[in-house]
Parts: C-alpha cells; structure tokens; sequence
C-alpha cells in the first residue's frame, strides 16, 4: 500500500504539470523509481526472497524500453517517465483478472500492472474522439470526404486566431493535413501563409497523464476487463 499511495501522488503531481505546462519535472518519476527499488530491497533483504527486487529492476528495464520507444515516435515522454516509474515502484499490485491470460500474470518479472494501467488509461482517452465529433457536429462542420469524416474524431476545425493560442497541435489546413502528426508539429507549422479568420484542423493537447492517473485508481477495481472484451480467449 505505501508504494501504491507514493505512486498515486507521483502520478497526481505529474498530472497537474503536464496540464499546466506540457512537461513533468524528473524529480517525480526518478523519485517513483528510487523509492520502489529501496523499498522492493529491503522487502527481499529482509524477508530472504530476492523477487521484489528483481521484479523491480526488470519492470523498470520493461517500462524504459517501452517509454523510449514512445518518446522515438513521438507519441510522448512524459507519459513514458512516469511509465518508467510506476515500473520500479509498483511492478505487481493485486486486480481482478477476466481474461485468459492469468498464466501469464504469475511471470513476476513483467511489470503486468504497470502495462494495465497505461492500456486502461489509453482506453480512457476513447471518449475524446467521441467528443471531439460531436463538437464538430454542433459547429456546423459538414465532412465530405473520408479524411473530413476522420478529422471529426481527431481534431477540431477552427480559426487560425484560435489555433496560435497553444495548447492545440495544427493538423493543417486543405490537402496539407496531417492525421497523425508529431507532438512537435504544431511549432512547425507556418501559420503566418494564413489569415486568422481562415480555419485549420487541430488536435487539443490534452495530456495522457490524465486518464493514466484516472486509470491508475480504477485498475485495482477494473483489472484487465476491458482487455478480455477486445481480445476475447
């Protein structure tokens, strides 16, 4: 439980920075990582059995690898920190299983609630599309062709005046729209070739964090659920 609370004040603190400024301080998920592996050797230390400590130092090799291939492209790295984090600090944690794969649970080597959390968290971020479409639709937004109907769950369709606000990553405008766009694009992207009443596709920045917070709180009650409905064994 002591490394489950650190955690949720690790994630809660990361959250409230990436809202506010699109990064996260290192001292949060270094932070996460030092104190799982303390703890997790002297649990092994002092109980003779090396497997927290282990499980420790392989979920955050797990939780690195996969975090620097998220950074690579460019999906975030924020989220892939905290991943690493969470990997070290609370490798194993107890939820419902539904699916098929429980042998696979018992490989203590795998940080399975760590991964968990981050695919429920993703999930989450489903209901952002639903949104965004809806949005649309109020604004008068009237796709008519297959790209327009996409950009209706990915992006908003808005001024030019708006879209150099921040906290949006332009999509483009025309021909020249990009569907899955770097989290860099927007500050390469000439928006001075526009006028600010003409309009643009752009995607909220919102921050993965939340949901993954969101979703670390609820996967203890949820475990792997929403898993077995979309790979059914």
């Amino acid at each position: 439980m002591i490394a489950y609370a650190i955690g949720l004040l690790g994630l809660l603190i990361a959250s409230i920075q990436d809202i506010k400024s699109r990064e996260i301080e290192n001292y949060i998920w270094i932070g996460m990582a030092v104190i799982g592996l303390i703890l997790s050797a002297y649990l092994s230390f002092t109980t003779g059995n090396f497997m927290p400590i282990f499980s420790s130092i392989s979920g955050f090799i797990i939780c690195f690898i996969i975090g620097y291939l998220m950074f690579v492209l460019g999906i975030g790295g924020a989220d892939g920190k905290i991943l690493m984090g969470m990997g070290a600090l609370i490798p194993s944690y107890a939820f419902p299983v539904y699916s098929s794969l429980q042998p696979l649970y018992t490989m203590e080597y795998i940080p399975w609630f760590p991964l968990l959390v981050f695919f429920n968290g993703v999930i989450l971020m489903i209901v952002l599309p639903i949104y965004l479409f809806f949005k649309n639709l109020s604004n008068g937004v009237k796709p008519k062709k297959l790209k327009e109907y996409v950009l209706m769950f990915v992006g908003e369709y808005i001024t030019v005046a708006e879209a150099k606000k921040g906290n949006k990553v332009v999509l483009g405008k025309g021909k020249d729209v990009k569907l899955i766009p770097s989290v860099n694009d927007d500050k390469n992207y000439d928006l001075s070739k526009y006028k600010d009443t003409q309009y643009v596709w752009a995607t909220p920045e919102l921050p993965l964090l939340v949901p993954i917070a969101l979703s670390y709180i609820i996967t203890p009650f949820l475990g792997d659920k929403v898993l077995s409905i979309i790979l059914p064994m």
